[in-house]
């Protein structure tokens, strides 16, 4: 009988951490990826060394530009 018991709170258990985990996921969407610039869509079709490469040289057109300075109103 107690054995019944602890898998029956078991299950109540699991059920409720269903419940909050699939509120959980529900909540918290991942943006898409959608873009009109064609150079974005095209790096989702290169091969994973690729795309490192592209982010690396992105990277470093950013680095060598000059920082935006946002003014104190």
């Amino acid at each position: 009988m107690r054995a019944l018991f602890s898998v029956a709170a078991l299950l109540v258990v699991l059920a409720v951490i269903g419940v909050l985990l699939k509120k959980q996921m529900a909540a918290v969407k991942v943006p898409s990826v959608t873009s009109s610039d064609p150079a974005a869509s095209s790096s989702q079709r290169l091969p994973p060394g690729e795309q490192m490469r592209q982010l690396q040289k992105d990277l470093d057109q950013a680095m060598q530009q000059a920082p935006r300075r946002i003014d104190d109103e």
